[in-house]
């Protein structure tokens, strides 16, 4: 098995590559410019990425639309 420079196996990459491919790809344009418009931190953005990747587009919708109403009670 290949080891790159850092110690890690070609496959562990691929892997880690397909898994951030999916979450990238599970999130339709719509979705993605509500997530932009809600003007959140780098960190913030990368971890509702990681929970709408795994839900369906009407519950990803649904649930950015309940974090946006949240942001606009906070303010």
């Amino acid at each position: 098995m290949p080891i790159n420079e850092d110690g890690t196996t070609f496959d562990k990459l691929d892997l880690v590559k397909r898994y951030f491919s999916r979450i990238f790809n599970t999130l339709s344009k719509e979705v993605r410019e509500q997530l932009l418009a809600l003007d959140l931190s780098k960190e913030e953005e990368k971890e509702i990425k990681k929970e709408l990747a795994f839900l369906p587009e009407n519950k990803q919708k649904l649930f950015l639309k309940e974090l946006k109403s949240e942001k606009r009670r906070k303010k």
